[in-house]
């Protein structure tokens, strides 16, 4: 419950509502989080202890203001977004898992995979919760496109991911 309204929800929403294709979305966001689940479940702490957290809130908010800015640019532009490009689909990967890295789910799942010999079963468990949250996310966002026009879909995407990256940096998020 606790990724309800989530920020990967959310992004999960925009990428959706971005791309139109609410399957990719949800094979990128799901990629990610089962990584980063596996990260927490197994070397969370090692990750934890050579890399410091401040540098991957910050890389990750940076990916979302670029991510955001890039999108506020080609808001007008006539050329659709697909996902067929390899590298849209690696940049929801990246997006997605870079901000899961130290994220409230992350340490929540680190946490209970140390306290329980049931780790396996902590992993399943987030990527059932995770699955059902992002599957609303990326079916919302598509519904989202269908109703409104792409040009105001891009700009509210753009400013999200801006806002969320610099929230980020902030700490706020």
């Amino acid at each position: 419950m606790m990724e309800l309204g989530d920020k990967t929800m959310l992004t999960t929403i925009c990428l959706s509502a971005q791309y139109r294709k609410p399957g990719l979305v949800l094979l990128a966001t799901m990629t990610a989080l089962a990584i980063s689940s596996i990260i927490a479940v197994i070397v969370g702490y090692v990750l934890s202890a050579t890399l410091p957290l401040e540098i991957i809130t910050y890389v990750s908010g940076i990916l979302f203001v670029g991510l955001g800015t890039y999108t506020l640019v080609r808001a007008n532009s006539e050329v659709p977004d697909t996902c067929d490009n390899p590298g849209t689909l690696f940049g929801m990967f990246s997006l997605v898992l870079l901000s899961e890295l130290g994220d409230k789910s992350q340490i929540t799942i680190l946490a209970l995979s140390a306290g329980s010999p049931f780790f396996i079963m902590i992993f399943i468990g987030s990527i059932i919760g995770f699955l059902i949250v992002n599957s609303l996310g990326a079916i919302a966002g598509d519904r989202i496109a269908k109703r409104i026009p792409m040009m105001i879909v891009k700009r509210i995407v753009g400013l999200v991911f801006v806002a969320f990256g610099l929230l980020i940096v902030l700490g706020i998020l």
